[in-house]
């Protein structure tokens, strides 16, 4: 054992014993473990990344969204329009198993290329048992010598074994002392190779709809390729979805068996797949049209009337097109733009500091987190990965992974081990970060219609309303791995081919349009800023040290060309309802997993003590579900703000204090807090409560020298400090 793996050995013993109980529990005194209490700290709020204004100028009211992680639900929408959901669990039609593989009865070699003899331990080796097969006496591979074989034949062969062995023999040339060998394995469950005999005829590209709960796209990806034994990248899809919410969408995995994805991904927690189609292309980031909302928003303080002229006038006049504090990242110490910045500059080192900085908000207990308190403290990257959670792959542990692979001397190869579209998000914040502020001044100072000088859209792509790759992402490399390991789909208005064309409104054309066409740039070497808002955005973009011309750097993954985005959007397919409940845990929306398996929609309690409102509409990719709630509540969006929400069924104990206000000035008290008391108790007695404070504070309200020169004078332990004081004493029953 190295000094190293000591070291991470004695870290992790004393972790124990620091920490000696489960995940998110406390130990108390008594030996006895209780649920931890989530501690919020100091997190992002709407004003520190530009969100400032709204549509409407109606009252706003209280409501707490995303009290459960069940009432933010979402449906991704294909680019034919249909909103993707999970219905069917069944194995497809087109991929049967067959009953009886052909060597079984098939004793001569079918092809001349492969002798009898091999033919025969090739039939042995399927048959018998994996204890078998490990017996010296039994083959567990065969071997061809294909020195002397042309491409073709050696293709022939493969063909040959597939066709007669399906996917019981696993395949592969290969170079062994110096000569070609065609290798034939037993496939079995220690085997990492999935390659399976494909029928003939059936597109490659496996598309299946991915329901999951409380974890995000990414996540479920990791979880699936350990248990499909795949990497991650090997399975695609078409955007992200939030961690906390229930999500339906599709996904895409290349040649492997229906009846091995259905049952595998099964025993993931909270995901689950179907709906299996083939198809010749492969799914890629971007190919969808938008996403379909359902939200419960509980607990809220409005009347019917207010509830329905909000919702309405969101239905008719939209929402302005903030990026949401997602975008951010919640914690204020090291959000996702400060980290952008950096790699826009060139500063690597400096980047990598804030991606491992050790934040109040970590939780101690994981041990990716213990791994950047290591590093915090000793700088050696070795050690820290030791730490690391084997199973659970971060951003954190991938950087690490780079530093150990190329030293900290190296650290912009360091950086090339997160993943590129990683890389891209933290740039892609700044550039959010910017609109935001932009947009907020824009209105401000020119409101919600069109003024001279506002940039159009005069020339876009035919497919300019589909999210495709933005012209950063393009560059890359499709053979990457990592390519498409998004934390978010980018901006609405992208094009695959070509750039946007835009040009400025002049004065005699602005009735021809609305607010709902001006766009706004993300600032880029490669955009047109609108003269006058031009100023505004040098001021801003020059406060993080950067210029606004964005010039192109030696570093090509770090260059940002810009693009355009609307700064009004329209809200399609609004629908809402209001509901009552009685416990703050009842499910509000149906799943689409509850509604395959019969559950019914839940319905409104009469005489309910609580009010919801259940929303549902469709938004375009990109746009945030939760920019469109704050227009209607009014309300803060943040993580910490709405948390405060969120205790409304927690009751409340009932004080035991009596706090009273003392004047000894005026010779008078006030009751300033009373507690709720039954008959019988001393304070539901008036009279006696009065000769009570009398008794109690008849050294305070003593009269002084100057009421009565026959007073006596204060004790040395009188109180003496003021005319105004707060006593407190406890309730009497």
């Amino acid at each position: 054992m190295s000094s190293d793996e000591e070291t991470v050995k004695s870290d992790r013993q004393a972790s124990k014993r620091r920490y000696p109980f489960k995940k998110g529990h406390v130990k108390r005194d008594n030996h006895t473990y209780v649920k931890r209490e989530y501690v919020h700290h100091d997190q992002l709020s709407e004003k520190d990344v530009g969100i400032d204004e709204y549509i409407s100028k109606l009252a706003g009211y209280p409501a707490v969204i995303k009290a459960r992680y069940s009432d933010f639900q979402v449906n991704e929408i294909d680019l034919a329009g249909n909103r993707v959901k999970l219905t069917d669990r069944n194995l497809p039609k087109e991929f049967e198993e067959p009953a009886e593989l052909l060597y079984i009865r098939t004793e001569q070699s079918p092809f001349h290329k492969i002798s009898q003899d091999k033919w025969e331990s090739l039939r042995k080796m399927v048959s018998e048992s994996d204890n078998e097969a490990s017996d010296q006496n039994h083959p567990h591979l065969v071997e061809l010598d294909a020195e002397d074989f042309t491409k073709d034949e050696r293709k022939m062969v493969h063909e040959c074994i597939r066709k007669h062995f399906g996917q019981k023999v696993v395949t592969s040339t290969i170079t062994k002392d110096s000569k070609t060998i065609i290798q034939l394995k037993k496939w079995g469950k220690k085997s990492k190779d999935t390659r399976c005999s494909w029928p003939e005829g059936l597109p490659e590209y496996v598309h299946f709809v991915m329901y999951k709960e409380m974890m995000d796209t990414i996540d479920a990806c990791f979880k699936m390729g350990q248990v499909l034994r795949i990497s991650a990248s090997g399975i695609t899809y078409a955007g992200v979805k939030d961690k906390r919410a229930k999500t339906s969408q599709w996904c895409c995995v290349r040649k492997f068996p229906p009846a091995k994805l259905l049952s595998n991904a099964g025993r993931i927690r909270n995901l689950k797949v179907g709906n299996i189609i083939f198809k010749d292309h492969c799914l890629k980031i971007g190919q969808l049209s938008g996403n379909f909302f359902r939200i419960a928003l509980r607990n809220v303080q409005a009347e019917d009337s207010l509830i329905n002229e909000s919702i309405n006038h969101v239905k008719e006049h939209g929402f302005i097109n903030y990026y949401g504090l997602q975008r951010f990242g919640n914690d204020k110490e090291a959000p996702t733009f400060t980290i952008g910045i950096k790699l826009i500059k060139g500063e690597w080192k400096e980047a990598i500091d804030l991606i491992l900085k050790v934040k109040a908000a970590d939780d101690k207990l994981q041990a990716n987190n213990q791994a950047k308190k290591v590093y915090a403290e000793t700088g050696n990257a070795k050690r820290a990965l030791l730490l690391c959670d084997k199973q659970r792959q971060t951003v954190e542990k991938k950087l690490l992974e780079g530093l150990v692979k190329h030293h900290q001397n190296n650290p912009l190869n360091a950086l090339e081990n997160i993943p590129r579209s990683v890389r891209l998000m933290y740039m892609h914040a700044f550039q959010s970060l910017i609109w935001n502020k932009m947009t907020s001044k824009r209105i401000e100072k020119f409101g919600l219609k069109p003024v001279e000088g506002d940039l159009i859209i005069v020339d876009k792509p035919e497919d300019a309303e589909v999210a495709m790759e933005c012209p950063e992402e393009e560059e890359e490399d499709a053979t990457d791995g990592d390519a498409n390991e998004k934390t978010d789909v980018d901006e609405d208005l992208k094009e695959k081919k070509g750039r946007f064309t835009v040009r400025p409104l002049t004065s005699d054309e602005l009735y021809n349009y609305s607010i709902y066409d001006i766009v706004l740039p993300l600032p880029g070497y490669d955009v047109v800023y609108p003269e006058h808002l031009k100023e505004y955005y040098k001021e801003a973009i020059e406060e993080h040290g950067l210029t606004l011309e964005m010039p192109e750097k030696k570093v090509k993954t770090y260059n940002l060309s810009g693009t355009y985005r609307k700064i009004v959007q329209h809200v399609k397919d609004l629908e809402w309802k209001i509901l009552c409940y009685n416990d703050p845990t009842d499910n509000l929306i149906r799943s689409d997993l509850e509604e395959l398996s019969g559950v019914k929609e839940p319905e409104t309690i009469a005489e309910g003590q609580y009010k919801a409102i259940v929303l549902s509409f469709s938004l375009p990719s990109a746009c945030y579900a939760t920019m469109v709630l704050r227009e209607i509540l009014k309300c803060n969006t943040s993580t910490s703000s709405q948390a405060g929400l969120n205790n409304y069924g927690v009751k409340k104990p009932t004080t035991n204090r009596v706090i009273i206000n003392v004047d000894t000035e005026a010779k008078q008290w006030t009751d300033l807090e009373l507690p709720q008391v039954g008959p019988g108790s001393l304070l539901a007695d008036a009279a006696k409560y009065e000769d009570f404070k009398k008794l109690l504070f008849k050294d305070v309200l003593a009269p002084t020298d100057s009421d009565c020169p026959e007073a006596k004078e204060p004790d040395d332990e009188g109180d003496n400090e003021g005319p105004a004081k707060k006593m407190k004493t406890n309730g009497h029953e």
